[in-house]
């Protein structure tokens, strides 16, 4: 205890008493250092949680209910619908009925029939819009003109990237090139049922991987391109809502145990090649955080390393007192902590009331959309036995080897 406790003393007097430069610099080395350890990981699980946030808000809710295997639509949607509703924690569900059609726009300008003109193959969706808004938010994305009503039957909501122009991300040739809200577009589908729609609204939901490039109408419409009245209860899909997004598993399994004919799933499995994506940003940030972590355990070596050698002579006359090895050791073990903890704890509230509130207030704006920072549980947990270890491997390494040398080496460095 008495070598404690000298320890803690001589830590304190050469804390408190000694350099103050040295001791803001590496506080300031730790704080910024404990930051960007927090910093990189986040912002990656902000993408990868915006990539998720937009495949649940604009394409497949939380859950998705399919036909069996063995059928090409779910029948009785009504029932289900309703028994679904009744499912705890479900907020909405929506009824798709889902085919795909060649887009043409200003085909009548064409100089021959033959000519591909301004057109393009693409995803319709026939919805009701009153239940999907209670799904997804592709009427919250509506930059340009209104969303479908129930009673439309000859207008149409297009994705950007269907209709091009100044907002597409997709290159002008795979677009309609620039179609606007009140132009016609004329609708080819597979069964050879051709029509005309007035552009009632374009959005843009940033999902350029499914809902920027689907086009919508109503059910009622879809329903009667399909030509067989059998479909104004059918649907070839069903997404659902949840109040919380962690509910996914329960949800699924009271579903399934309603007892209707279909294939329940969850959002999850319908990630294809995004998940891999996602995936890949979760390895990225596992390595930039651990090369993070290296160079600010060499960053803080230096620095302490640099006090330690300027106070070798100190050390060299302790020894020469009688004060022991393991005292001397301590002390400076004892610095790394205090170094270690004040730096975590400056650089948390930094991050906490600095970084992260000015990203909240102004998201990266990318691609897949506004792109904030997510802090997980286990990045606080790495970054601070990550630096606690660093700043005792900083403090420790060189005071032995200084102990190590003779009192006379140490006090006149020879």
């Amino acid at each position: 205890m008495g070598t404690l406790k000298l320890a803690v003393f001589l830590a304190y007097k050469s804390i408190f008493k000694g350099n103050r430069w040295s001791l803001l610099l590496i506080l300031m080395v730790m704080s910024l250092s404990f930051a960007n350890l927090l910093l990189t990981p986040s912002i990656l699980s902000g993408v990868t949680d915006a990539i998720d946030r937009q495949r649940i808000d604009t394409t497949y809710g939380n859950i998705v209910i399919d036909p069996q295997h063995n059928e090409y639509s779910i029948a009785r949607t009504r029932d289900i619908e309703e028994a679904v509703r009744r499912v705890p924690g479900v907020t909405g569900v929506s009824s798709r009925l889902t085919s795909s059609a060649l887009f043409e726009y200003e085909w009548k300008l064409k100089d021959r029939p033959e000519d591909k003109g301004k057109s393009g193959t693409w995803r319709v969706v026939g919805i009701d819009p009153i239940h999907e808004s209670e799904v997804t938010t592709i009427h919250r994305h509506i930059f340009d003109g209104t969303d479908l009503e129930p009673s439309d039957r000859d207008k149409i909501l297009l994705g950007i990237e269907i209709a091009g122009g100044e907002r597409s991300e997709t290159a002008p040739f795979q677009t309609l090139q620039g179609a606007r809200v009140g132009d016609t577009v004329r609708l080819t589908f597979p069964n050879g049922v051709q029509r005309e729609y007035e552009i009632k609204g374009l959005f843009r939901a940033r999902d350029i991987a499914v809902a920027d490039h689907t086009a919508f109408v109503t059910r009622s419409e879809m329903a009667s391109v399909l030509g067989r009245d059998v479909y104004s209860d059918r649907a070839h899909q069903m997404v659902v809502r949840l109040g919380d997004s962690g509910l996914e598993a329960r949800a699924v399994e009271e579903i399934r145990a309603l007892g209707f004919p279909v294939e329940v799933r969850t959002w999850h499995d319908y990630s294809g090649a995004l998940s891999g994506v996602v995936s890949s940003f979760d390895i990225v940030a596992s390595l930039i955080s651990g090369i993070g972590l290296v160079v600010a355990g060499i960053v803080m070596f230096i620095v302490i390393y640099i006090n330690v050698l300027h106070s070798r002579r100190h050390i060299g006359i302790l020894r020469a007192i009688g004060i022991g090895r393991g005292a001397i050791i301590g002390s400076y073990l004892a610095q790394a902590l205090f170094y270690s903890t004040l730096g975590i704890v400056v650089g948390g509230l930094l991050f906490g009331f600095g970084i992260q509130e000015y990203f909240a207030r102004y998201p990266l704006d990318l691609a897949i959309g506004q792109v904030s920072l997510v802090l997980q549980p286990g990045t606080v947990v790495n970054a601070i036995t990550g630096l606690v270890a660093a700043g005792i491997f900083a403090g420790l390494v060189p005071v032995l080897h200084i102990t190590r040398q003779g009192i006379i080496h140490a006090i006149w460095g020879k």
